[in-house]
């Protein structure tokens, strides 16, 4: 099951939209960490940060962390990522989005 992307994206300025695509990806950590049933303790231990770091990622200050290491946690945690490119619908502008497939 593939749950909605939490934001996308069309025709923003490249900085806005790696903060949207940021975004995404902390709640998708977020969710995996619940969904696991992980302490932030553990979590941060098995993605080599520590607990207080990890807490303020996952209460959306992600502004300290970058895209790849969000990625890089996310396969820590046992997750594959795939990243896929696709061409959009005809005449629409194209999205980027992240999001959890169970």
């Amino acid at each position: 099951m593939t749950t909605p992307a939490i934001n996308a994206v069309s025709e923003l300025p490249p900085v806005e939209a790696s903060q949207v695509v940021r975004a995404d990806l902390r709640a998708v950590l977020a969710r995996v960490v619940s969904d696991k049933g992980l302490s932030q303790t553990r979590a941060a231990k098995l993605c080599s940060t520590d607990q207080p770091t990890l807490s303020k990622i996952l209460s959306g200050r992600s502004d300290s962390v970058s895209t790849d290491q969000l990625l890089r946690w996310l396969v820590q945690l046992g997750c594959d990522v795939d990243l896929t490119v696709r061409n959009s619908h005809k005449g629409c502008p194209g999205s980027i989005r992240a999001s959890f497939d169970e």
